[in-house]
């Protein structure tokens, strides 16, 4: 018995070479920057924990517990009112930036697809062509969120806001509560998962928005529910292998490239210090944190342009099976008739 998911896989590894091959340098710095968006770049979580007693003394500390710095001693400026102010903003902020950075990637998977499918990779057209279906897109994704988050913070509020006492009995009946959550945000990553590699395609083969589309393609998820449950398992392993390849690939490239910064790094702190600019002087800190800056920057390059050929692949493999199943929605015909010894087509720049 053939298996549609496991053909899509040959499917997919041909055109994705077809795509990348032979090099192109225009074409894999477009792929790199869609694949920052649409791929699954890791954010990483790092926390800040608290620095312990130093052992000196400040001004006006009468010896009590280490950390308890009396407000008359901080700078003017430095109020407790004026600490929960910059919090604030700062959580604003960094809401903000990500709701832009999710509106973005949702009309990059449009971009994504339209790229692969046509091997004429562009950016700027496009992604004014696509954004009235990543709007909404981005609109649905954020209201799955949203509810399943209501879903679970309903009852934490009602322990909470009820003045429920929190007893060992409490905690025993969140256990249930803890066991639905983890279910719910499985659930919700499957349905962002299917959204994402059959819903979007299926947007732009007939052109129609996000609910329309998956009533359009649950008959074909229910026709081939076998092929599309092997097709979970084999990407929820291909996908742990490629992150592990891509984690130590990443790694590896990213000490290579540090060696320059470092070099350049300690030259430029050395030439301060000896010019008698401390290492928190304004010079310092404007050259050090801009040296910094530029590593982070390239670092995102590096990570962006080694995942980006199995981003791409993912993404044909999901076309490919989408396509096997339903004729309808095959935007990727003209591959699996393509004579694999042909030359490649070109793609002109964005």
């Amino acid at each position: 018995m053939s298996w549609k998911a496991i053909d899509a896989l040959d499917d997919a590894r041909d055109a994705t070479a077809s795509l990348l091959l032979p090099f192109d340098a225009g074409r894999w710095a477009r792929l790199a920057l869609i694949a920052f968006f649409v791929g699954s770049i890791g954010s990483g979580g790092g926390s800040f924990g608290n620095s312990g007693n130093t052992g000196f003394t400040l001004p006006g500390d009468t010896g009590g517990a280490p950390g308890d710095i009396p407000v008359d001693s901080l700078p003017g400026f430095a109020t407790p009112e004026n600490f929960a102010i910059l919090a604030a903003a700062i959580v604003v902020v960094a809401i903000v930036f990500f709701l832009l950075w999710s509106f973005i990637s949702a009309v990059m998977q449009f971009v994504f697809v339209d790229g692969v499918v046509s091997k004429d990779v562009r950016i700027r057209k496009p992604f004014h062509e696509r954004l009235g279906l990543g709007a909404r897109l981005f609109a649905f994704k954020v209201g799955l969120v949203f509810v399943a988050l209501l879903l679970i913070g309903i009852p934490i509020a009602a322990v909470l806001l009820g003045g429920i006492a929190l007893t060992g009995a409490v905690f025993l009946l969140a256990i249930p509560l803890v066991l639905l959550a983890l279910l719910l945000f499985f659930v919700l990553a499957l349905v962002l998962q299917l959204t994402t590699d059959f819903v979007v395609p299926t947007m732009i083969a007939e052109d129609k928005q996000v609910i329309s589309s998956w009533r359009r393609v649950a008959p074909v998820f229910r026709a081939e529910l076998s092929e599309f449950g092997l097709y979970i398992l084999v990407r929820f392993v291909l996908g742990i292998l490629a992150g592990i390849g891509i984690g130590v690939a990443t790694a590896l490239l990213l000490l290579v490239v540090a060696i320059p910064f470092a070099i350049v790094g300690g030259a430029l702190f050395l030439a301060l210090n000896a010019a008698g600019f401390g290492i928190f002087s304004g010079v310092s800190l404007v050259l050090l944190g801009g040296l910094g800056l530029l590593f982070g920057l390239t670092a995102l390059a590096v990570t962006a342009l080694i995942q980006m050929p199995v981003v791409t692949f993912f993404r044909y493999y999901s076309l490919f099976l989408l396509g096997s199943t339903d004729d309808s929605l095959d935007l990727v015909s003209q591959f699996r008739t393509e004579d694999d010894s042909s030359t490649p087509e070109g793609a002109a720049p964005a």
